[in-house]
């Protein structure tokens, strides 16, 4: 008696499922929309990067690198008439390129992870700037 309960049960969840298959069907494939109610998007193009952006690239420290020396050099490359600042949570320095645009700065830095912030700026203001994190690993294993 049981058996036929459960498998009666079965029969009727899957007549009810079809049925209201059906039925969404049907509702879906005589559904109209109305013009008004459709919109009309528009995509804006991106805007391209500056061309003007001062360019900086560093040499060394590797970004996420582990070094076992309080003491790096931060070094790279940019224009010559830029100022470099480095900054880090303790201590900010300010270096200038050679005459081709290289820059070359000694850094002492805390035991743990370190942030540092090196941003190049030209004579009209604008500027550039990467984030590097170092981490200093003293202990010996």
């Amino acid at each position: 008696m049981r058996v036929e309960k459960i498998i009666l049960s079965i029969a009727g969840i899957l007549a009810g499922l079809f049925v209201a298959g059906i039925a969404f069907y049907i509702y879906q494939t005589t559904r109209t929309i109305s013009p008004t109610t459709i919109k009309t998007i528009t995509l804006q193009k991106p805007t391209p990067a500056d061309t003007n952006a001062v360019p900086l690239a560093l040499d060394s420290p590797t970004d996420e690198s582990v070094v076992t020396s309080r003491t790096i050099t931060v070094s790279g490359k940019t224009n010559p008439n830029v100022t470099i600042v480095v900054t880090t949570d303790t201590q900010d320095s300010v270096v200038s390129p050679s005459s081709a645009g290289a820059f070359s700065l000694n850094l002492t830095l805390d035991s743990g992870e370190n942030r540092i912030f090196v941003t190049a700026i030209d004579p009209s203001g604008q500027e550039t700037q990467k984030q590097l994190t170092v981490s200093v690993e003293t202990d010996d294993f």
